[in-house]
């Protein structure tokens, strides 16, 4: 196994830490920093941790909308600061949200988007029961071509349920979305944090587009760019990080099976994400907003 081999499996466990990292391989820190500098520059290296945010008793729903006329910048505001996701269509008035709430919530958010239709405008709110996440297989990796040999892909543990999580424990959480750089080893509830972070996914390569397919069937066998993939009422929801290339394949692969296909630019104009949502949790608890329709 190549040392660019070992460098992504120590990743996908502890993180981007070179001095955690030059420990758990046995190198010297200043070469592992070296190694990921260059990987970074060289093969677009990044890394984010693979949060399983229903152990924390943070529900998730997933929000579609078409045709809404609202505008992209103002859609991804809309439920601040309840949000997880925001992914806007490059080619038609199309967009998606993931939020963080309960059911209640969920219904607040209904009637929102009822408030917010217009003409030929329709949405859909579908409740995530499931949310698996995955990485590419690091054995797959040819460092000295800087191409993939094989399509394997690793899923991530699933997370498990932290009883009564406190705010170290949610500090701790956002630290590591925050900088997945940042040393496991220093933060003081580490051990309830990987109940939650069950590791850290990465991607290779300059990924220009974000791909979220909604799906009858689930794809997960199909996609080796896969990030994640949600359950839904009788849907899948999938995401991917590709190249234009990887794109044209996706495309060609699955726009014809898929419900709705959306294509989002590598963009804070178009993709956002967010971290789980700090501002309500208060007592040990979460707090959940109303949510009113501000927009006339």
């Amino acid at each position: 196994m190549s040392i660019h081999q070992e460098l992504l499996w120590g990743m996908m466990k502890y993180g981007g830490n070179s001095f955690c990292l030059a420990e758990v391989l046995g190198e010297p820190s200043k070469g592992v920093t070296s190694l990921i500098l260059d990987m970074q520059r060289s093969l677009n290296l990044r890394i984010f941790p693979a949060v399983f945010s229903e152990g924390l008793g943070l529900g998730k729903f997933f929000i579609l909308a078409n045709n809404q006329g609202i505008k992209y910048q103002v859609a991804m505001r809309l439920f601040h600061p309840i949000m997880n996701l925001f992914r806007g269509d490059v080619e038609e008035d199309l967009f998606s949200i993931v939020i963080f709430g309960n059911r209640h919530v969920a219904e607040e958010v209904r009637k929102v988007m009822e408030k917010l239709r217009r003409g030929n405008s329709n949405f859909v709110i579908y409740e995530v029961s499931k949310t698996r996440k995955f990485s590419r297989d690091p054995s797959c990796f040819n460092p000295t071509s800087g191409k993939w040999t094989c399509e394997g892909k690793v899923e991530f543990k699933q997370g498990s349920v932290l009883p009564s999580p406190d705010e170290k424990d949610v500090n701790g959480i956002v630290t590591l979305q925050v900088n997945p750089f940042a040393d496991v080893r220093t933060l003081s509830h580490r051990f309830h944090i990987r109940k939650i972070i069950t590791g850290f996914m990465y991607t290779l390569g300059k990924k220009e587009f974000v791909v979220q397919l909604i799906t009858k069937d689930d794809i997960s066998d199909e996609a080796p760019d896969l990030i994640w993939i949600a359950e839904g009422d009788e849907v899948f929801i999938s995401e991917l990080h590709v190249d234009r290339k990887g794109l044209e394949e996706v495309s060609r692969k699955f726009r014809a099976s898929s419900i709705k296909m959306i294509i989002s630019p590598m963009s804070p104009l178009y993709a956002l994400g967010y971290s789980i949502p700090v501002e309500i949790f208060r007592n040990r608890s979460w707090d959940y907003p109303r949510i009113e329709a501000k927009i006339l």
